[in-house]
């Protein structure tokens, strides 16, 4: 929230190291007072504020005292000093991240990727993500991302930015995107040419950045499993680290001081709090539909990180911070994609019983409607490992679609049922195209289940019956409770 606020009589106390920090004391006529930071200088003699409470505010220089217009000008010196080093920056990356000297976390996440032309990929109340997978001419940092993603916390500004560049699973990928993923490539890469491109991206990256930073600090970041050794470098309030992990990938995060200095580490959101999010995430629809809503959206791109990019989604949902490329890494994913999802479901069961929350092995074999009912009633979606079959998803994208026209919901229902009846017979021993989405929502009365696949705002929520559903799961559910 942005206010105009005018100071008529002003009396200034300086806050320790306030030119360092832009933060500053200013005492109204009344003996009233307000801590506010410095953000940004926006011309014509005009400077953003911030208080303590967050809310930003605009007010003229020639308003202040001339204690406190003698401050500005050396604030405005420095904010001039800052803004050349953030103009070479973006001259080294190759794209326009930084703005004159605002800092990326005083910014709106959706306004950072448009400048970037970061497509959105997900928005609920609690965070928002905006993703691009690019093309061979990209460039950041003299290297080229895969995958590059911008998140946003529950004020919508922007909070974080992650960039991975050759990593195991985009650099072997020779699949399309979403269901064209599991038509079958081949990709010109092999083990000694992928070394080399870990060895190329992280000489480029840290190049780029001693260039303009000097040399950065090794340190360790990260908690439990994920930590890991990484080279940072600081400016302006920003944190830039980076990864790499012998034969996985070589990552660049974009955090703020507070962050790094943190070492990545978060505070455990209250059990209390969770529970209202959950229950309020359920959504009764007058048709019978019961659905989970503000399940973040991870699209796992060309690759084959639907168990990654799921437990990513489940985990984020309960307020667990993940990433798709690190859970690749602890579930042992193969070159191209292929994770055993056992072994990355013991992998992170440390990581989220740390943060207060109950991994969970879902009985769902056979596949039952009441079980289904137990956890979405909750808010908890499952994480369902299934053969997402050509023919199973003709049926979920023109189920989907035919929902949207139905009248008689009790005809429809007897309709799908006997579709169901022979679609299950011809696909429920063929035993291909393994992958794993969410169970997301249930209708008792048509006997459908509603699912969510990892794949982009057009999969987020499919219908299927759940005879079809029962043929081509592989019995093995899992879920994050609190």
């Amino acid at each position: 929230m942005r206010l105009t606020l005018i100071f008529f009589t002003i009396t200034t106390l300086l806050l320790p190291g306030a030119l360092n920090n832009d933060w500053r004391r200013l005492a109204a006529g009344d003996g009233r007072g307000v801590n506010a930071r410095a953000v940004a200088l926006l011309g014509e003699g005009r400077v953003l504020l911030e208080n303590e409470a967050g809310e930003q505010f605009e007010t003229p220089l020639e308003v202040l005292s001339s204690e406190d217009r003698s401050w500005f000008l050396e604030w405005e010196a420095d904010w001039k000093k800052r803004a050349a080093v953030g103009k070479k920056l973006n001259a080294v990356i190759g794209q326009p991240v930084f703005l004159d000297s605002w800092r990326l976390w005083d910014e709106k996440a959706e306004v950072v990727a448009k400048r970037l032309a970061w497509r959105p990929e997900s928005k609920t109340p609690f965070s928002s993500s905006f993703r691009r997978y690019t093309g061979s001419d990209y460039r950041f940092l003299g290297a080229r991302p895969y995958s590059v993603a911008a998140y946003g916390d529950d004020r919508g500004l922007l909070a974080r930015m992650s960039l991975v560049f050759a990593n195991k699973g985009d650099s072997f990928s020779a699949a399309g995107m979403a269901e064209d993923h599991f038509k079958e490539g081949e990709s010109d890469t092999t083990m000694k040419k992928f070394a080399q491109m870990l060895k190329n991206d992280v000489a480029a990256v840290t190049d780029s950045l001693t260039s303009v930073l000097g040399e950065g600090e090794v340190q360790y970041f990260g908690e439990g499993n994920d930590r890991r050794r990484v080279v940072r470098w600081d400016w302006n309030g920003h944190a830039f680290i980076l990864s790499e992990e012998d034969e996985e990938y070589v990552g660049l995060l974009i955090v703020s001081i507070e962050e790094a200095e943190n070492r990545g580490r978060t505070d455990r959101i209250p059990d209390s709090e969770i529970k209202e999010r959950l229950a309020n995430n359920v959504v009764h629809e007058k048709n019978g539909d019961v659905r989970i809503k503000n399940i973040p959206m991870v699209n796992q791109g060309p690759k084959g990180y639907c168990v990654p990019a799921t437990f990513e989604r489940a985990m984020r949902y309960q307020g667990v911070p993940a990433d798709m490329y690190l859970l690749a890494v602890a579930g042992g994913t193969a070159p191209g994609g292929g994770t055993n999802t056992q072994r990355l479901f013991e992998e992170v069961e440390s990581i989220v019983r740390r943060k207060g929350r109950r991994p969970d092995d879902v009985k769902i074999n056979p596949l039952r409607m009441r079980t289904v009912q137990r956890y979405i009633d909750e808010g908890v979606p499952i994480m369902w490992q299934m053969c997402s079959l050509s023919e199973y998803n003709a049926i979920a994208n023109r189920r989907t679609q035919a929902r949207k026209s139905v009248t008689d919901w009790a005809a429809y229902a007897a309709q799908i049922a006997e579709e169901a009846e022979a679609n299950a017979k011809t696909m429920e021993n063929v035993k291909a195209n393994f992958h794993v989405c969410m169970i997301i929502g249930y209708n008792e009365a048509t006997q459908e289940l509603a699912v969510s696949d990892s794949w982009g705002a057009r999969y987020e929520i499919r219908w299927i019956h759940i005879d079809e559903a029962a043929a081509v799961g592989n019995g093995k559910g899992f879920a994050i409770k609190r």
